[in-house]
């Protein structure tokens, strides 16, 4: 059931918050399938065991937390893994991946703020995984908590992006092409299609270029013809941030990693540089880790990605 609802929220999760639909996923952080209520006492009771050092995962489109589950043991995850070797504090998010990712930026922004705020004990040191999308939210909700002063952002330490589409998703570009081309054929039923391909959500329709504030979709067509409205967004200060790549083949030059990536985020996108190598990378890439053979979901859940998201955390 929770698998079917992060779907249909990823498809339509913008049209059911508009309407008030009670399929809606809000945001909130998960313990055991159950909501948390982020004040002092609903803390207390989900984090028994709360240390000085938080690791916060955040899933991507269309999934849930249950994403970061082993397939041979669902009780075992990166984050229940970093509680056990690393002393972390995880704290999983679920939320409604149809939103804009910068609506969904800022209210991960307002709930750090609180996980912090309430908190069994003080928060020292904070940790941050984002899948996928989940990316893109992370990296959105530091920009908010940096320009509006929430105090969180200066404890985060390490960010660590996992097959997180930077500089876009080939598959909507392709979906934003097709729904053009059958706009611009004088026949109702081709229109018909076009429309109903247009419906897909906003949060899809940011993975395009990989949209991370307001002001990359405020005022503009979602519509148009691959067009590209990104502003730079810096990266959260004082943080080491650290990328997870995989390829659908044995290396990264294979004709099929160059075409498909992952089978959803291509090499470059998820490893933060321009695809030309002419401008300047987004990240630092000695921070980057290529995992050949690893498809895209997979990456979430994969022993040897938590080897090296543990030796990131650990230092």
């Amino acid at each position: 059931m929770e698998a079917s609802l992060s779907a249909l929220n990823a498809v339509l999760g913008d049209y059911l918050k508009d309407r008030a639909n009670g399929l809606e996923i809000e945001m909130r952080l998960y313990v055991n399938n159950r909501p948390v209520r982020c004040d002092r006492d609903g803390l207390a009771r989900a984090y028994p065991d709360a240390s000085h050092r938080i690791c916060l995962l955040v899933h991507g489109l269309g999934t849930n937390e249950g994403v970061w589950c082993f397939p041979a043991d669902r009780a075992v995850s990166y984050g229940s893994l970093l509680q056990k070797d690393l002393g972390y504090t995880p704290c999983y998010v679920r939320y409604n991946s149809g939103l804009h990712v910068s609506e969904n930026g800022r209210s991960l922004a307002e709930l750090l703020d609180a996980l912090v705020r309430d908190h069994p004990v003080e928060v020292e040191e904070i940790a941050l995984l984002g899948y996928s999308m989940g990316g893109l939210v992370v990296r959105s909700a530091c920009e908010v908590a940096a320009r509006e002063g929430y105090g969180w952002v200066e404890r985060v330490k390490r960010v660590v992006y996992i097959g997180a589409p930077h500089l876009g998703a080939p598959l909507e570009k392709v979906g934003n092409v097709v729904a053009w081309v059958l706009r611009t054929i004088d026949v109702p039923h081709t229109k018909l299609v076009a429309d109903v391909i247009d419906l897909r959500s906003s949060g899809i329709k940011d993975m395009r270029y990989a949209n991370l504030a307001p002001e990359d979709w405020q005022g503009f067509d979602p519509d148009a013809l691959l067009e590209d409205h990104r502003k730079a967004v810096p990266l959260a200060p004082g943080a080491a941030h650290h990328l997870v790549v995989g390829t659908l083949t044995g290396g990264e030059r294979h004709l099929l990693t160059r075409l498909f990536g992952d089978a959803v985020v291509r090499v470059p996108s998820a490893a933060g540089r321009s695809r030309d190598g002419k401008r300047s990378p987004i990240f630092p890439q000695e921070n980057v880790r290529i995992f050949p053979g690893l498809g895209h979901v997979a990456l979430a859940h994969d022993r040897a990605v938590y080897d090296q998201i543990k030796v990131w955390l650990g230092c």
